[in-house]
């Protein structure tokens, strides 16, 4: 099985940043970590040839059983959460709105040193947040979490200088393309499937880690072809003339309705703990109606809880075009586009059936997100 990760140099500082999906863990969002050294996972389950244990099944089980729910080991315990902010802020924003509270659960929202795939799966945080791209693999590799449920599509794109010919990725092979982060994150995953999507040859791509601050100028000076941002991130060079968007999460075609950032859940948690699993999913998915219904007051409250940060109509444009009611449907699609896509890359096993895999990455909880709008 060839691994498609292609040639990979440095650029600039070394010091990655952060940028708009934002979980509290380790400054460099190192998901490729978690993807290339999978930590040993204590397991119960039916086990999967990938190397995990099937998804837990919640849709049956009745969120509002009081009786059954105070039989579970987290029931009137504090139960941990990967803290996030920017376009992941929903699990904080059901702290501080009170939403878990109305659960009847006590729930602290905390930074990890870890990232927050490899901090759910080793159970010290029941949830988590993020990319679907770069999480992916690691739970097919073993790690002892499974996706919860959607949260938004979109917030990744790929640039190139304002005034290239390039009109579309199809136009960039043998391209050296800046990434803000290293092989196997979110950047990189992402690139692969631009490319991977348009016929490129991603063994032609050079991938170049640096700051989102000096890959503009990079891209100007013709020391990078282009690169991969989250949106709001490449948002103030498109306005001063530097670059211009040509793929996008958000809405190119191909991939406009595919989930971006899930949701995700340690197994074991999910499985001993099904009816508090479900009442932690309300909970979030309240702050995803809100911030679907009513995105400026659900951005102006995103400001004063510090919770998104920077130029305010960089912020609110980009939270306002991502789509917070994605469905099971989108999410159940998404996730076997992306295994599909990484088959054909060669990072996935290509021995094992997509439906397989999919049955040990996610179970739909049984909540759609618009139960909870206003006129549900």
């Amino acid at each position: 099985m060839k691994n498609r990760l292609g040639k990979y140099l440095f650029l600039g500082s070394a010091a990655f940043v952060l940028a708009a999906c934002n979980t509290s863990i380790q400054k460099s969002q190192d998901q490729g970590a978690s993807q290339n050294n999978t930590q040993e996972q204590v397991e119960t389950g039916e086990q999967e040839s990938a190397g995990g244990t099937k998804a837990v099944a919640l849709a049956d089980y009745d969120v509002d059983d009081d009786e059954a729910w105070k039989k579970e080991p987290a029931y009137g315990q504090s139960i941990q959460l990967v803290s996030s902010t920017g376009c992941t802020a929903p699990i904080n924003v059901a702290e501080t709105m009170g939403f878990y509270e109305d659960e009847g659960l006590k729930v602290e929202t905390v930074e990890t040193p870890q990232t927050s795939i490899d901090a759910v799966g080793t159970g010290q945080a029941a949830i988590g947040i993020g990319l679907i791209a770069p999480t992916l693999i690691p739970m097919i590799n073993g790690v002892n979490a499974q996706y919860l449920g959607p949260a938004h599509t979109g917030c990744k794109a790929l640039y190139v200088a304002a005034d290239s010919d390039v009109e579309s990725s199809a136009d960039l092979e043998g391209a050296k393309i800046g990434i803000h982060g290293g092989l196997g994150e979110s950047d990189h995953n992402v690139g692969l499937r631009f490319f991977e999507n348009a016929g490129v040859d991603t063994d032609s791509i050079n991938w170049v880690s640096t700051d989102v601050s000096a890959s503009p100028q990079a891209i100007a000076n013709g020391e990078l072809d282009g690169g991969i941002y989250d949106e709001n991130m490449a948002d103030p060079y498109v306005k001063d003339g530097s670059l211009k968007k040509i793929e996008s999460t958000t809405t190119s075609e191909d991939f406009k309705d595919e989930v971006c950032c899930a949701y995700y859940v340690n197994k074991d948690f999910a499985r001993e703990n099904p009816i508090t699993t479900k009442k932690l999913t309300r909970a979030i998915y309240r702050a995803n109606a809100w911030a679907e219904e009513d995105s400026k007051s659900y951005i102006d409250y995103l400001y004063e809880q510090d919770f998104l940060t920077g130029d305010y109509d960089i912020g609110f444009n980009f939270i306002d075009k991502l789509n917070y009611h994605p469905s099971q449907d989108q999410m159940s699609a998404t996730v076997k586009e992306i295994t599909a896509d990484y088959q054909a890359l060669g990072i996935v096993d290509d021995s094992v059936d997509v439906n397989t895999l999919y049955e040990q990455l996610y179970a739909p909880v049984g909540l759609e997100i618009s139960d909870f709008t206003e006129g549900a």
